[in-house]
Parts: C-alpha cells; structure tokens; sequence
C-alpha cells in the first residue's frame, strides 16, 4: 500500500489489519487505541513525526513478517473470551503484584526518585478504576453482546437492552478507555519512557520492565474494544433487535 493510501487510514485499522503496526506505532508515540479514529496523517502530526518515515517502519515491519496474533479474524464470542481470560485476569493477578512491586521500589529509591511515590499513587488509583471497569464490562455490555452475537448466529431477534442500545455503555467505556490511556501516557513520561536509571537496583528494573508490559497488554485490551469488538456490536445490534 502506497503512503497515500495509509495516510488516510485509520490507526486503528491498520492495527487491526496487522498488529504488529501497534510496536511502530508506540515507538513514535502514536496513540492506535484511545486515538484510533484518526487518520494516519492526523496521528502523525499530533505526535511530531514525519509521515514518510513512519510509512517507511510500518513497510520494514511488515517485510520482515509477524507473529501477531490476527484478531481482526476471530468471530466475536472468541474475541470476548480472550478479553476475559486473558486481559481482565492480567489485570486482576498482575496489577496487584506489579504495585506490591512498585510501592516496594518507591520506599527504598524514593529519596533519590520521588516520581516513583507519583507512580505508587496513580497505579493504585488505575486499578481501583480498572476493576469498576471490568466489573461494567462483565455484568452489562458483555452479557449483552454475546446474548447479540448468538441470535445473529440463529438468524433470531431479540428485544432492546435494558439500557437503551449497546451505544450507551460503549460510550461508557470508551470515555473510561480515553482516561487510562491518558493516565499511562503520563506515566510514561513520568518514568522517561521506562529508561532505567543508572542506580537501579534488579528489583528496579523489573518494575520497569512489567509495568511497560503492563502498560503494552492494556493497550492492547483497549485497541480490541475500541477498534474491533464495539464496531461489531454495534452492527449486530442493528442487524437482530426489534423496534
């Protein structure tokens, strides 16, 4: 594809056509996820970056081929399952392991560091966020959607949800998603970009390391949503709800 083509793309869906954009993309500071609707050209632009040099990484990255995983091409109730099983208990397992880790960090380098105490206290915020967020996600929209994704299967109808249409909680959801992809970009920057700094100690450096994993696995979870599974349900619910 031509730059010309790309440039009007979508972050988003070149993500979802190939996620192994999604690493270009975070080297140049390229929000795929919250800011997936822009075109590649906006994006670009926002972020500082030359057009033609990304257009260049992307087409490199793709040469080389990829293992990332296709989810564009999983049917929907797999898309849901892996969101479940994997990101929502990531979440729940790692997150309070990983701020164990960083509060840990903070007491013993936060003389020297004191952006490692602003740390302890936005990931612990982010975590009491991300559980009431799950919880929506498990108790409302996804019941719903598999409830959707099964009548469009049988060719059946089924009646409205009780909130409306699916739009109101994906709004929901999408104004939450917009706040922790804020919320990590800022921490980033508050860690220099995850760089290790020359007194780090082991346990320093696996903060590090798992809080940009942390970081890179939610992004993930927010790009599937967003780009992927919203879109569709919203499709499905025009295609088999009743007036």
């Amino acid at each position: 594809m031509n730059t010309s083509d790309l440039a009007l793309m979508s972050v988003g869906d070149i993500v979802k056509g190939d996620y192994v954009a999604a690493r270009v993309f975070k080297h140049f500071g390229i929000d795929f996820c919250c800011g997936g609707t822009a075109t590649l050209a906006d994006a670009c632009r926002h972020a500082g970056v030359e057009l033609d040099v990304v257009v260049e990484a992307l087409t490199k990255r793709c040469e080389q081929g990829t293992e990332a995983i296709p989810f564009d091409t999983w049917p929907t109730d797999l898309l849901i399952d892996y969101v479940l099983k994997v990101h929502h208990r990531n979440i729940r397992t790692h997150g309070p392991e990983l701020l164990s880790l960083i509060e840990k960090v903070a007491q013993h380098h936060g003389d020297n560091h004191p952006e490692l105490r602003d740390l302890a206290k936005l990931f612990a915020q982010s975590l009491d966020d991300l559980e009431n967020h799950l919880q929506k996600e498990e108790q409302v929209l996804f019941p719903y959607a598999y409830d959707l994704y099964y009548a469009a299967e049988r060719g059946e109808q089924m009646g409205a949800m009780h909130c409306g249409t699916v739009a109101n909680p994906i709004r929901v959801m999408h104004r939450e998603h917009g706040d922790e992809g804020t919320r990590y970009k800022f921490i980033r920057n508050l860690m220099n970009g995850f760089a290790v700094p020359e007194d780090a100690c082991e346990s320093y450096r696996l903060m590090l390391h798992d809080l940009e994993e942390f970081m890179d696995g939610l992004f993930e979870h927010i790009h599937i949503e967003n780009n992927i599974l919203f879109p569709r349900f919203v499709a499905l619910e025009l295609s088999c709800v009743t007036e």
